[in-house]
Parts: C-alpha cells; structure tokens; sequence
C-alpha cells in the first residue's frame, strides 16, 4: 500500500510541476526602439578627438552618445551631457566647455550644447548660458540666447555672445549690465 500512495504522491508533485511551469510569466524588458533600429548606435564612455594637421584642437568626454547614421540627415547626440576641452597650437588646455546634453549635425560640422551651459577659460573667465553652439570650422561659440560672463574684475550680462573657442576675444551682442566685482562680499 505504501508503494501505491508514494506512486501516486509522486504523480500528483509531478502534476503540479508542469502546472507551475506553464504558467505564464511577466515580462520584465521593456523594448528600446534605439537598440533595433539600424541607423542608430548607442556607445558608453566615450572620447572623441578632433585634430587639425596632426595638432590636437580639441576632445570631447560624454558618457553617452547615440548616433544616427541615416544618409539624409547624420547627428550625434550626447544626451548625459558632455565636456569639450580645447587646446591651442602647443598643446596646452585653453578653455572647456560643458553641458546638460548636446547634438552634433554631421553635415553642419556644429555642435548645439543645452542646459547649464558654462564655457571657462584658463585664466578663471566664465560665461554662462542655457544654449551654445560650436562652429568646428570657424573655431567659435557663438549663441543669441542670454549670457552672463564673469571675469575676475567684473560680472557682465546681455544676449547674444560670440567668442573664439580659446575665449581669448568675445562679445556680447546686446550688453544689458555691468557689474565691477571689486569690492563685492565674496
């Protein structure tokens, strides 16, 4: 009798299993249009290098960058921010440049930086900005939205900036103030 009784104790556990088994379950991943779709590449830690006649003009740090390589209409985009670091004839580090994310147009040969925008030179020169645009050709930044500038004498704001990309030379297109920061609490 205790044979018939683990015989069927067994059948039943059996039964049970395969129950269990066909269960269906939860699908937990969600489906991202970007990891199937053929014209998109998505890339993690990456440094890009521009260069001009083997001199090193510039590098560009993201921790993201999904590119879209579509014939008609190339772009990258740096949608966790990035940091442009930009370098002179010799070398050395002249300003840097970072943002809240960024769009490279491949055939304008620009980058358009969004979001907490600070643009800092090697002598403690800053603008602030929400949107800047790189022209790599012309080598300059340029914007026509807000700006706030502050050199170590004075703190100036108005809209519309343009700047050569070492921040050596700028202006302000529409000056609407000026502050001298001497003798201002720190």
């Amino acid at each position: 009798m205790q044979n018939g009784i683990s015989w069927v104790y067994f059948l039943v556990l059996g039964l049970l299993i395969s129950v269990s088994a066909c269960q269906e379950k939860e699908n937990t991943w969600t489906h991202d249009p970007m990891l199937t779709t053929a014209d998109v590449e998505v890339i993690r830690d990456v440094v890009t290098l521009y260069s001009d006649s083997m001199q090193l003009k510039a590098r560009i740090d993201t921790d993201k960058l999904v590119k879209y390589t579509e014939r008609e209409n190339p772009r990258e985009e740096f949608p966790d921010g990035m940091k442009v670091t930009f370098y002179d004839n010799t070398g050395q580090q002249t300003s840097t440049l970072t943002a809240d994310f960024g769009i490279r147009e491949g055939r304008k040969k620009e980058i358009k930086v969004i979001g907490n925008v600070v643009f800092r030179n090697v002598d403690g020169e800053q603008l602030e900005t929400e949107e800047l645009i790189w022209d790599e050709e012309r080598q300059i930044v340029y914007t026509q939205k807000f700006v706030l500038v502050t050199t170590p004498e004075e703190k100036v704001w108005g809209m519309g900036f343009e700047a050569n990309q070492d921040f050596s030379w700028r202006r302000i297109f529409a000056p609407e103030g000026r502050v001298s920061i001497e003798g201002l609490p720190e």
